[in-house]
């Protein structure tokens, strides 16, 4: 099993569902992304005593999560000399530090990251079901969007501290114009803008299918998977565009976007 993280640049290409696997003799790397916490859930709630499920009430197909990684001598991928008791006290250390109330997750995980070797935190996934050492997985697929899991869990790659990550499953329609990132157009902004408009209109009306729509009139090269960018968290898409994904309603369309690469038409999934 190996771990992927996965860090969305937003050019309209139907790679953005690639996973990025991060070399270094080990699948697991830093990519260097920053999430504030989000603290939306107890972290202290009992792992085992969760169910864990999307919007709709079902258990996600998917999941990110952020981790912290301790390595020891004799686990995967590992550097370090350190016993796995000695890793440990430290481990548990940081545990109690993230799960304060108010703490930052991703600060206090990089002080220790900068304090001990082989102790890195970084985002992961999305992945689902089958796709990392089942403790891991099992603890993600348990978790409530912002919780922390409460205890540590082992794997072959060390110790790891786990928290969910809220996600967004979307759809768009993008509508380039001259001089945007990455265009061929030649229709001025404006045009570009009046085009777009006139996409929504067509995608609130009742009844509308959103990925034939995108199918149809998106200019981005996943138009043809009907505009579907896949599920991502915070901090992997350009800002504009994460905001107005995560200020939808599953079915809701969002007004007209703009980012470097033109002007953006989404719906939210999940």
């Amino acid at each position: 099993m190996k771990f992927v993280s996965r860090h969305f640049d937003f050019a309209p290409t139907s790679d953005q569902a690639r996973r990025m696997r991060i070399a270094r003799g080990n699948p697991i790397g830093p990519i260097g992304i920053s999430l504030a916490i989000l603290g939306l859930f107890s972290a202290r709630m009992p792992v085992a005593a969760q169910t864990a499920t999307t919007l709709s009430g079902n258990e996600p197909t998917t999941v990110c999560v952020t981790h912290i990684l301790f390595s020891y001598w004799g686990a995967q991928g590992a550097t370090v000399v350190q016993s796995s008791q000695t890793v440990l006290v430290v481990a548990r250390q940081a545990l109690a530090k993230v799960l304060e109330p108010g703490a930052d997750f991703e600060k206090i995980g990089r002080e220790f990251q900068k304090s001990y070797p082989d102790v890195r935190c970084e985002p992961v996934g999305p992945f689902g079901r089958g796709k990392m050492p089942k403790p891991f997985e099992d603890t993600a697929f348990s978790l409530w969007p912002g919780q922390i899991a409460g205890h540590i869990i082992t794997t072959n790659y060390g110790f790891h501290i786990i928290r969910r990550n809220p996600t967004a499953h979307c759809r768009h329609i993008l509508i380039a114009y001259r001089g945007a990132s990455r265009s061929l157009a030649t229709r001025s902004k404006e045009e570009a803008r009046r085009k777009a408009e006139e996409i929504r209109a067509e995608a609130l009306k009742p009844g509308a299918d959103f990925a034939a729509l995108a199918r149809r009139r998106s200019e981005a090269r996943d138009a043809a998977g009907g505009g579907d960018v896949g599920v991502f968290d915070k901090g992997r898409m350009i800002k504009t565009f994460e905001e107005a994904a995560f200020a939808l309603k599953p079915g809701e369309v969002s007004p007209i976007i703009e980012t470097r690469f033109g002007f953006h038409i989404i719906q939210r999934i999940e």
